[in-house]
């Protein structure tokens, strides 16, 4: 019996369903965890409070991923994840409970908690997805739950503005955001619990009775796959996900939260991450449909030209070119981060399909360190830019992006209809 076969031509049933509301429900809450800390940067008004999570998130990104390569497997990381930051939540709602001087170590606690283990949670819930969605299904279903993640930030987003709105305290704000990522992770609690392990995982491991059994529970239909007929090097297609991780995750985070948080004040920070969340999440479902349509490398080109072109009028409009309202800057904004969208759709497409099996989650988050690096660093180094500077700066951060994909357009290829083992082993041998 070839499991990979069942998998990859199956009819959608009943783990596809499960495993689709759990991930998706995963990603939501990784919205929430991350947008809590810029959303609430006006209470603590230091750079580092921004830069702490990133670090926290980098940990989680190596460690937990490694773990789920080599040790626990898909499904049960998801419980650890989950064990992380249900505990972090937890820790940030009481802080908002307690004396004023245990607040902030509690608060900082709480969050260290919940990006380790969201952000541990990611590179796993796309090879989870890579390895168990069937051929057909499988870039769009990379791109959609992913983009639980923007939904998760703007209703992060649109309750902490409408909670500063009504109170003008921004205590009350993260009390709703703690008790709202509280009840989301009981609820993912009992979804996970019906989670099937990746058939892949367990081929790997050399676990070639469960995977039988749990294929069984796929139901294969007649399909055509294609080949890859290009030979591209590990070395070259991680320094292309490099780049346009980069690229992508700079710009989304200075655009959709740093922006806000240097140059604005009051419920605006909040409207401007509710924006950009919110443009983010409309172009998700377009994202999915064009990127079979265009094939995952004329894709790639279109996402990143467009996240460029968008974002020089957001130039003009700093530099008094174009005359500024806010009206103006919302839906230029909403134009960009359309388009960075685009470009994370990218991102999740590629990450778990161009990376082997032996490793997968470990090396997409290896991949991932770069760009997390790079922000952490850009949040730092951008704090004592002007608007005009900073916005520049993510004009070049764009065109890199673009580059790179101009790059893989001629030296690449797609990944589209092609099995798994295919996209992520051409070549492995060959580092030149």
């Amino acid at each position: 019996m070839d499991v990979t076969k069942n998998v990859d031509f199956s009819s959608w049933s009943r783990p596809h369903w499960t495993l689709f509301s759990s991930l998706a429900l995963g990603f939501f809450m990784w919205g929430v965890i991350a947008a809590t800390p810029p959303l609430i940067y006006p209470l603590v008004n230091a750079v580092w409070f921004l830069i702490v999570p990133i670090l926290a998130q980098l940990a989680g990104d190596l460690g937990i991923s490694a773990l789920s390569d080599m040790r626990l497997g898909r499904k049960t990381t998801f419980f650890l994840t989950m064990g992380l930051y249900g505990s972090g939540a937890f820790l940030i709602f009481l802080a908002t409970l307690v004396d004023t001087s245990f607040f902030l170590p509690m608060v900082v606690a709480g969050i260290v908690l919940a990006d380790l283990g969201i952000e541990g949670e990611v590179p796993t819930s796309l090879s989870y997805t890579a390895e168990n969605m069937p051929l057909k299904l499988r870039e769009t279903m990379l791109i959609l739950l992913p983009n639980f993640d923007n939904v998760g930030a703007a209703f992060a987003a649109a309750i902490a503005y409408l909670t500063y709105s009504l109170s003008d305290s921004y205590m009350v704000q993260l009390k709703v955001l703690g008790l709202t990522a509280v009840v989301l992770v009981g609820v993912a609690l009992v979804l996970r619990r019906a989670l099937p392990e990746s058939v892949r995982w367990l081929v790997k491991e050399g676990k070639e009775k469960e995977a039988v059994k749990v294929a069984q529970e796929f139901h294969p239909l007649q399909g055509e796959e294609r080949r890859v007929e290009r030979r591209v090097s590990l070395l070259t297609r991680f320094l292309f996900l490099i780049l346009i991780s980069i690229s992508q995750y700079l710009t989304y985070g200075l655009m959709a939260y740093t922006v806000a948080d240097f140059y604005f004040k009051g419920s605006t920070v909040d409207l401007i991450a509710l924006v950009a969340n919110l443009g983010a999440s409309s172009a998700g479902v377009v994202a999915s449909l064009l990127a079979n349509r265009l094939g995952s490398r004329k894709f790639a080109v279109f996402s990143f030209l467009g996240g460029t072109l968008t974002m020089i009028p957001v130039f003009l409009l700093t530099t008094s070119v174009l005359p500024f309202s806010m009206v103006s800057f919302y839906s230029l904004l909403t134009a960009n981060m359309f388009f960075s969208e685009f470009g994370w759709a990218v991102r999740t497409v590629f990450e778990p399909t161009l990376m082997p099996i032996r490793a997968r989650a470990l090396f997409i988050g290896v991949v991932r360190v770069a760009p997390m690096l790079s922000y952490a660093a850009s949040i730092q180094v951008t704090s004592s830019f002007s608007i005009i500077q900073f916005v520049g700066f993510n004009v070049a951060l764009w065109s890199l992006g673009l580059v790179a994909s101009l790059l893989w357009f001629g030296k690449g290829y797609d990944t589209n209809m092609v099995p798994i083992e295919e996209t992520s082993g051409v070549d492995e041998a060959s580092l030149n």
